[in-house]
């Protein structure tokens, strides 16, 4: 909601699996109105610090995005959005972890 902070986890992977982890991996998410359009309208990532990684070894990341910053960049609307993991390589090995649809709506409570 316009009045919410966006703070959803995730954990990618089964807990019991120790094969990967999250060590030296970094995340970015852009957020557009449609596939096509040339410029998200929010980016979250590691570098700016809406994405927290919480636990490497499970997997575990979160949002971290306040209710300013999505009043400023989404209106009230349907957007489209994919997350991505990539590594400090060079080039990067990027993997897309998963993608979609966010909705925003308006709030009640406004303070």
């Amino acid at each position: 909601q316009t009045n919410a902070t966006w703070q959803d986890g995730f954990q990618f992977g089964d807990p019991t699996d120790l094969t990967w982890n999250l060590v030296g991996q970094h995340f970015i998410m852009d957020v557009k109105g449609t596939r096509d359009d040339p410029n998200p309208l929010l980016t979250l990532s590691t570098d700016n610090g809406a994405i927290i990684v919480d636990d490497t070894t499970q997997r575990v990341i979160h949002f971290n995005v306040s209710d300013s910053d999505i009043q400023a960049a989404l209106p009230i609307g349907r957007y489209v959005y994919d997350l991505v993991m990539y590594d400090g390589s060079v080039p990067p090995v990027r993997v897309v972890l998963m993608g979609g649809k966010v909705e925003v709506c308006q709030g009640v409570t406004e303070e």
